[in-house]
């Protein structure tokens, strides 16, 4: 009686919100648009060629790719593979330059709130070091990982002895051995063990772990390699399911079956600040894996479940204004959540260019503690689930990753397409076609390419130490190594050479505006030139109102600057400009002349004048700028 009653009740609510359709809904959008009929206008295209619409309808977002509307906890998993909550593991990485100083913040890193620790490994380790960390810790309360590129047996050996000693039930044990020879061998161009002893070392240590700690991981397929050289989310996707692929073949010829494997496989995906897109890939991600899994025939649904470890990307992060990469850490760290990450790393906002000190590690751990404890994430089951914009952008994600999971499939799997260097090549136009598009600011980074304080002075904040890993002869080079970078590295070197001018002059480098006219268009053109500019640290100063063409070449002279900015009407630069630029030039021929706006039909004629470069809202801003400071700027820093 009472099911009735409530069932009844929900049927009058919804009866007060009758269906309307997408047509509907569409007609209402483009009433509030200036052009009729333009709701194309708002779509806009993915890094992947998928087309986002400005709403979706439950119609668009029922027929998902594998099955309807699986619940939590039900296979394929796209809603997660928790049945009750969201709950994730705050996890902080530990470098182990000193092992007392490690085991130090260690401990103070748990009592600020995390629950999980990576030991980051740039050496061999001997177990009483283990023994040393994991003292004052308890590895049933703090999940304890290790991020290591060789001897994954040895580190697990050493691990569960000081854990035994402890007294500790190793088999109530969980944590990861962070072991990715396929990522190493694609980042170095060749293996410091070959892969097939690597591969025999992950099987032993599956083994090992089978018998004494089965809830631990023995080896990862990390994204990071890819997401960080400039990947797509549909390529990061793709070439990291093809890489577990990879391992799953090459462990079952060492008898590792399906279910072992499956067990024993952890991947760590790296979120970008794609906010909806990094949702959606998560999703994508435990879908994809379950159908594939599949294929192999696993005795359990249970071993198809992916288990995912998250950490946020260094490809977006700047050094100038460097606060702006903890809004961006804080996107991506929701994103992994809504998602459906099992552990998280959140890199401090200034880990890529120092080390990291206690206010940037509490920042990155703090944004964690405050999505769990204010937003409270961690309570809502699949809390991106029924949003039908991230429904359908699931279900377009998958189709792009599979198409391209399927081609690497043909092209004879991820190690034949690497030693080919077909996925090399598919990252590296999608690098350039972004860092294209951020240097013509088609894609903004704030404080880099769009807003940069000009002020801000960050050489002396840079701490450049040696790498420890041993370098890559190119002819013991047996893959082309694809090496991670950052978007804005370009800009970046532009304006430390510019505060590297500054430091030797005393004065920044100078572009001077040169004003043909008072007019409107001149005024635009002039605040053109001055942003451009300054995205490369140089000091815009405008020259005397209003100047003729001699008063105005006499003022650029007096001030000396390294670059003249020509800014004018269109109808200046059919009257004055030729002559501004010849005059320029005669009195001083190494002067840069940069000519803002303009109509095309004016380039021929300028450029013969004498004009170096020319720059509009579509211009290559790096391109530019490095022309501006090859022939001088480099002269005068002596570099």
């Amino acid at each position: 009686m009472e099911k009735a009653k409530k069932e009844q009740t929900h049927s009058l609510l919804l009866d007060d919100f009758p269906n309307i359709s997408k047509e509907s809904w569409k007609k209402e959008v483009q009433k509030k648009i200036k052009t009729p009929g333009s709701y194309k206008d708002l779509i806009w295209i993915t890094e992947d060629g998928i087309e986002v619409e400005p709403l979706y309808t439950k119609e668009e977002a029922k027929d998902f790719l594998f099955t309807k509307s699986p619940p939590p906890g039900k296979f394929p998993f796209v809603r997660g593979t928790r049945k009750k909550d969201n709950g994730w593991l705050l996890t902080e990485d530990i470098k182990l330059a000193s092992v007392k100083d490690a085991a130090r913040d260690s401990l103070g890193t748990i009592e600020r709130g995390a629950d999980s620790l990576t030991f980051i490994l740039e050496s061999k380790i001997k177990t009483k070091v283990v023994e040393t960390l994991i003292k004052d810790i308890d590895p049933l309360s703090t999940r304890i990982n290790f991020a290591l590129r060789e001897n994954p047996k040895k580190v697990c050996d050493s691990f569960i002895s000081s854990c035994r000693k402890k007294g500790i039930d190793t088999r109530k044990l969980c944590g990861i051995l962070f072991f990715d020879p396929l990522s190493h061998l694609l980042e170095r161009g060749s293996s410091l063990t070959p892969l097939d002893d690597n591969v025999g070392e992950i099987a032993e240590t599956i083994r090992y772990l089978s018998d004494t700690a089965p809830g631990y991981a023995a080896f990862s397929v990390k994204s990071s390699t890819f997401k960080n050289s400039g990947a797509t989310i549909a390529q990061e996707l793709a070439f990291t399911l093809a890489a577990g692929v990879e391992y799953m073949v090459l462990l079952g010829r060492k008898k590792i079956d399906a279910d072992r494997a499956c067990r024993h496989l952890v991947f760590s995906f790296s979120s970008g600040s794609s906010y909806f897109s990094e949702i959606a890939k998560l999703r994508a991600a435990r879908a994809l894996w379950a159908k594939i899994v599949e294929e192999f025939s696993p005795g359990s649904d249970e071993s198809t479940k992916m288990k995912i470890h998250c950490s946020t990307t260094t490809f977006n992060k700047t050094i100038y204004d460097p606060h702006v990469n903890i809004l961006r850490t804080t996107l991506e760290a929701m994103a992994s959540i809504i998602g459906g990450t099992d552990s998280l790393t959140v890199h401090p906002f200034d880990s890529h260019y120092r080390e990291p000190d206690e206010f940037s590690r509490r920042v990155a751990r703090n944004i964690q503690l405050v999505i769990r404890n204010e937003s409270r994430l961690d309570v809502v089951t699949d809390p991106g689930g029924g949003s039908y914009h991230i429904e359908k952008l699931t279900h377009s994600i998958s189709e792009k990753s599979l198409e391209l999971f399927q081609e690497i499939e043909r092209r004879g799997g991820y190690l034949e397409c690497i030693k080919n260097g077909f996925m090399q090549n598919e990252v590296k136009n999608s690098r350039e076609k972004t860092l294209d598009d951020i240097s013509r600011r088609k894609k903004t980074l704030v404080g880099t390419n769009e807003f940069p304080n000009s002020l801000e002075r960050m050489a002396g904040y840079i701490q450049k130490t040696a790498s420890t890993e041993e370098k890559t002869n190119i002819s013991d080079q047996t893959v082309e190594p694809l090496a991670e970078s950052r978007a804005s590295q370009e800009f970046e070197k532009i304006r430390l050479l510019s505060e590297k001018y500054t430091e030797k002059t005393g004065e920044a480098p100078k572009v001077l505006l040169l004003h043909l006219s008072d007019f409107p268009q001149t005024v635009a053109r002039s605040v053109l030139a001055k942003n451009f500019f300054e995205y490369g640290g140089f000091k815009a100063v405008d020259a005397i109102e209003n100047p003729g063409t001699d008063e105005g070449v006499e003022a650029v002279l007096r001030e000396n600057p390294i670059v003249v900015a020509i800014c004018g009407s269109d109808e200046d630069y059919e009257r004055f400009a030729e002559e501004a630029i010849t005059k320029l030039k005669d009195k001083k021929t190494e002067i840069k002349v940069v000519v803002s706006g303009g109509q095309q039909n004016m380039v021929k004629k300028l450029r013969k004048a004498g004009a170096d470069d020319f720059i509009n809202e579509d211009s290559d801003v790096c391109k530019v700028l490095e022309r501006c400071q090859q022939t001088i700027l480099l002269h005068e820093v002596g570099t």
